[in-house]
Order: structure tokens, then sequence, then C-alpha cells
């Protein structure tokens, strides 16, 4: 049985664990959620918009980090991380973006990969539809 918690992300002190379970999840087509160097960059940048970081998600099963939500830029994009086996967290994951993150012109935008099936489902299941697409993975 899954005993999932809930915690806002602390940037001093779980960026660290969020990078190992990135690192965990990889699949060559981000699949689980885009790689570990794509966030550390982005928390590293001075273009990035830092000051909604205590608004990332995360979830855990025991202390286990089994799915991270966050933004990159701007920062109405959400990006979803899951751990395989957990793919049924991605309908929380929407409803909790829809509440907490932030948002430019009263809209968000999720950005979802090919073969993030539940998370598409989700999205899609709150009314949200694909505007648009690329598959650039240089």
């Amino acid at each position: 049985m899954k005993n999932i918690t809930t915690r806002n992300f602390r940037i001093l002190s779980d960026f660290m664990e969020i990078r190992q379970f990135m690192v965990e999840i990889y699949e060559r087509n981000w699949k689980n959620g885009v790689p570990a160097p794509f966030l550390e960059y982005a928390l590293s940048s001075d273009w990035m918009d830092k000051s909604f970081t205590h608004r990332y998600q995360i979830w855990e099963d025991d202390g286990t980090i089994v799915a991270f939500c966050f933004t990159e830029n701007p920062i109405s994009h959400i990006y979803f991380s899951i751990r395989p086996g957990y793919e049924s967290l991605a309908e929380e994951m929407v409803q909790y973006s829809e509440k907490y993150m932030p948002r430019i012109d009263e809209k968000h935008t999720f950005v979802l990969f090919d073969d993030q099936e539940s998370a598409k489902n989700a999205v899609s299941k709150a009314g949200y539809k694909k505007s648009w697409g690329y598959n650039e993975m240089i």
C-alpha cells in the first residue's frame, strides 16, 4: 500500500534529492520527465524566475520521492516528473497545478513529452487541449 504525502519544494535543502530522483527515473524519451540537468541549469541561471520555487510540489511514498511538479521559464510552464508505478498521481498533480502554480494571463501551459501518457491523459481530463508541439531531442 502506498503512503503518499506531499510537501513544497525547499530550494536550499531539497535540490540534491530532487536531482537524484530525476537521475533515477530518467529515460531517453523523457517518458518520466526531463533529465536532471534541465532543472539544474534552470535553477542556476540568472534568467530563471526563482520567486515561485516554494510552490513546486513533491510527492513522497514513505520518504521516497515519487513525483515532482515544477515550472521553468516562463513561470507558467509546468513540468511533471513521475517515478514509474506512480502514474496515477498525474491527476492530483494537475489539480495542484491549477490551484497553486503561477500563471501568466490567467493561463497555465503543461509541457509534456510524447510518452508521458498518464500526464497527457490527466491534463486532457481536466479540460486542457494540445495547442502546439515539437520534438527536439538534441
